[in-house]
């Protein structure tokens, strides 16, 4: 099961190819020492790198826009507050993305239950087709547009793994950490969202 490709993309933000992996760090790297060094425009671009994947994680939690904007909005000021703590040899996005899910998490405590509004989520970052667009394609297309649709409708806990593990490529570890719990009971998570995702997509 790949939902845009454990190292693929989505419209809720890429995740770069191992060949653009290393650029990535060095430049978050950078960033990270600049602003550490006194120089808080240096976050700028951090924010610009990681503002649509975050944004994305943070609406398949809280399925609530306006939620996820807050969340977002926090995730990165929270992260500024605290980038002292971040281990720089380690990748950014997977501490900076438990941040987020630790902020998502509140907010669903705070509003007492799960929105009930689901939004289109993670379909093609693509213009609309075309009529001489191929039926194949159009059918590749309309088949991504169900399955993260069948995502979104995941319990919070199945939705937010398979979000982390294979739109985001985070390791199971980094998962288990972003979700405080262990890496058996993210691999139990993705295993039970894969059985219902397949059922869900082999259903006419």
């Amino acid at each position: 099961m790949s939902p845009a490709g454990h190292h693929g993309s989505s419209a809720a933000g890429p995740v770069p190819a191992d060949g653009a992996a290393s650029v990535e760090i060095g430049a978050v790297r950078r960033a990270v020492l600049a602003v550490r060094g006194g120089n808080g425009e240096a976050f700028g671009p951090i924010v610009e790198r990681y503002q649509q994947r975050l944004f994305g994680l943070a609406m398949m939690m809280t399925r609530h826009r306006e939620g996820a904007e807050e969340v977002t909005q926090d995730a990165f000021v929270r992260a500024f507050s605290r980038l002292h703590l971040y281990d720089e040899s380690r990748p950014f996005y997977p501490w900076l993305a438990t941040i987020a899910v630790r902020l998502a998490q509140n907010w669903l405590r705070s509003h007492g239950r799960e929105s009930q509004r689901v939004s289109p989520l993670f379909e093609p970052d693509r213009e609309p087709s075309s009529p001489n667009e191929p039926v194949d394609s159009l059918i590749t297309i309309e088949r991504e547009r169900q399955l993260w649709q069948s995502v979104a409708a995941l319990p919070s806990g199945e939705r937010t793994a398979v979000v982390l593990y294979y739109r985001d490529g985070m390791k199971v570890n980094d998962v288990a950490r972003a979700l405080g719990v262990t890496g058996g009971t993210v691999k139990t998570l993705l295993f039970r969202a894969r059985k219902k995702l397949r059922s869900a997509l082999e259903t006419p």
